[in-house]
């Protein structure tokens, strides 16, 4: 009865022929290793003698694949390929249990659907939020206290990649006893001589308001800043003054009236916005995903949901 040979075809051969095959010469290949060269052309030797086949044509120039060794390459790149898919798999699986990501939004609005998906599929991040206008946000991403922002302004730059999360349009609110509060809309010019509840400096709605008040050259009288939307809402409730916000949360209509703004389209993006070098990174990436997929699926309801022209 015969004896079946053990047949071999180890890691290191594998390694060594791709590296050889790869670099284009042994010595090349034992560099690209670290390695010394002898190990090198031994593990390729080793493995055409057992197999009684030539893997490369050996001339005083160098070296070329014959074509038993190109259909090997073309096996062993398929075999390198999925260590790679493993490797990158597993440092995906270790980062997703250990990292953490740091979150700034203008506000809980948009953020928060996305984190309540993003904490449901990786439930061992470790996740902080913190809330701050418009420009605090652009520094903290640049200062790298932020992995990833939600904000309603980004000065188009190579440093940023950002991911349009949606569209928010502005909106008057005046309280109850005011006697703009029995319409429905508003035409921009009539709201001269109003006094003004306003964001503070750095805040996109500030500096969306400003905008289009100096384009139709009006100011806002005795104007009163407040560093907050609620602080905002709580100060129209109490008739101090008229303010400009952003058409999105609760709103109180209870106690306030809420007023189409016509005469000016006043909207602003929401972005999901990191630094363009960290788009890379496994946690930050996958944040962009959870949004995107929102975003999508959100399309295809809105899609859903329109009537059809006649």
């Amino acid at each position: 009865m015969s004896s079946k040979r053990t047949h071999i075809f180890h890691a290191t051969q594998a390694r060594a022929f791709y590296a050889v095959a790869i670099a284009g010469s042994f010595t090349a290949a034992a560099k690209a290793l670290c390695v010394s060269q002898p190990p090198v052309t031994t593990q390729v030797k080793e493995l055409e003698s057992y197999y009684g086949v030539e893997l490369f044509h050996r001339h005083p120039r160098g070296i070329a694949l014959t074509a038993t060794g190109q259909e090997l390459l073309r096996i062993v790149r398929r075999i390198h390929a999925n260590q790679q898919d493993a490797i990158e798999y597993l440092q995906t699986v270790q980062d997703m249990h250990t990292g953490q990501l740091r979150i700034g939004s203008y506000g809980p609005y948009d953020v928060m659907k996305i984190l309540a998906e993003f904490t449901q599929t990786y439930p061992y991040l470790t996740c902080s939020l913190s809330f701050a206008n418009s420009d605090s946000l652009h520094d903290g991403l640049l200062n790298y206290n932020l992995d990833v922002a939600v904000f309603t302004h980004l000065q188009t730059a190579p440093e940023f990649h950002a991911l349009t999360y949606s569209k928010m349009k502005q909106v008057l609110i005046v309280g109850n006893s005011h006697p703009l509060a029995h319409r429905k809309s508003v035409h921009i010019k009539d709201l001269e001589g109003e006094r003004f509840i306003i964001r503070e400096p750095g805040s996109e709605l500030r500096r969306a308001t400003e905008a289009v008040l100096q384009k139709l050259g009006l100011t806002p009288d005795n104007a009163i800043e407040i560093g907050s939307r609620e602080g905002a809402i709580a100060a129209v409730i109490h008739g101090i003054g008229i303010s400009i916000i952003f058409d999105e949360g609760m709103i109180p209509d209870h106690l306030i009236t809420k007023l189409r703004i016509c005469g000016t389209e006043i909207a602003a993006q929401v972005e999901v916005v990191c630094l363009a070098e960290r788009h890379k990174s496994r946690v930050i990436g996958c944040f962009f995903e959870i949004a995107e997929q929102q975003l999508n699926k959100n399309s295809i309801i809105e899609t859903a949901g329109a009537v059809p022209e006649a």
